[in-house]
């Protein structure tokens, strides 16, 4: 019978190693001694100054601002050195822009910074001489160009001028003014869109200005949406009939009052709403004649 001869069985012997001397170490220590020089005598700065410079700022998150400008704010150029940018410091300074919100920056090596920001969106102007915008925490923002702002309703009956950009307006009349915004933007509501105008000069009546005219009389703070849906059910109706009204009173409990525009059409047209619960519907409406 044969014998297996194969690899597994055949002993596994250590290579012989050359013993190492004393001459063989100091070879050994002569020669990182010269890798640590040549290290050392390396031009670093001349490198460090052509290859890690910043020359890609990528800008994440912009609306309103452009990429140019939100550079301009963080205090970073093209060409700078890209280890000593304190990312941190990069963050506060953009912070401190009363249009940043929150702002993360990090480094993409070998040569770019990313900025991820988001910025305030208006919501609402107010005057300030001309129209500033508001955020929705009532961060008073100064126009990005003259003249230039967003297509968003005015808090009529007020007046800020002389505050800085970045004052946080926490007075009633801006807090109302909020509030209105917030409700007519309600999914289920939609009105925010049609409304121009939101006057608070008077403590206990709130007026909405329509885009096409229309003056909304409603109490002082947001009514419950079912009285909005009311509202945004005269309103459609009115609009399907092709009928402008000079006024709409929502001043009543489950009533809304419509007033037409027209010199010819002077009485008043009552509207009673069911708002006691679900969509809110016409029940009635009746016009009555007013002679002299």
């Amino acid at each position: 019978m044969a014998l297996y001869q194969g690899r597994a069985l055949k002993a596994r012997t250590p290579s012989p190693r050359a013993p190492v001397g004393r001459l063989g170490r100091i070879l050994r220590m002569l020669v990182a001694i010269a890798t640590v020089t040549g290290i050392m005598h390396l031009p670093w700065e001349g490198l460090r100054k052509r290859f890690l410079v910043l020359t890609d700022i990528r800008v994440e998150g912009l609306c309103y601002l452009d990429a140019g400008r939100a550079g301009e704010i963080a205090g970073i150029r093209r060409g700078q050195d890209l280890l000593a940018l304190d990312c941190e410091r990069v963050r506060q300074t953009l912070l401190l822009h009363p249009r940043i919100e929150s702002a993360r920056v990090t480094r993409m090596w070998p040569r770019g910074v990313r900025l991820r920001l988001v910025e305030r969106t208006p919501v609402m102007l107010v005057r300030h001489g001309l129209p500033w915008e508001v955020d929705s925490s009532g961060v008073l923002l100064a126009p990005l160009a003259d003249g230039v702002v967003a297509d968003v309703p005015l808090l009529a009956g007020v007046s800020f001028e002389g505050l800085p950009g970045g004052t946080r307006l926490r007075v009633p009349p801006v807090l109302r003014g909020l509030a209105w915004v917030r409700a007519l933007s309600e999914s289920d509501i939609q009105l925010s869109g049609q409304v121009s105008e939101v006057d608070v000069a008077d403590d206990l009546t709130t007026g909405l200005l329509l885009m096409e005219g229309t003056r909304v009389l409603t109490p002082a703070w947001p009514p419950e949406k079912r009285t909005l849906s009311a509202l945004r059910v005269v309103l459609a109706d009115l609009k399907r009939r092709g009928t402008i009204a000079r006024e709409v009173d929502l001043r009543f409990r489950n009533q809304v009052i419509v007033r037409p525009a027209e010199p010819h059409e002077t009485p008043a047209a009552r509207v009673a709403m069911d708002v006691t619960g679900g969509e809110a519907e016409p029940l009635r409406q009746k016009t009555q004649d007013r002679r002299n």
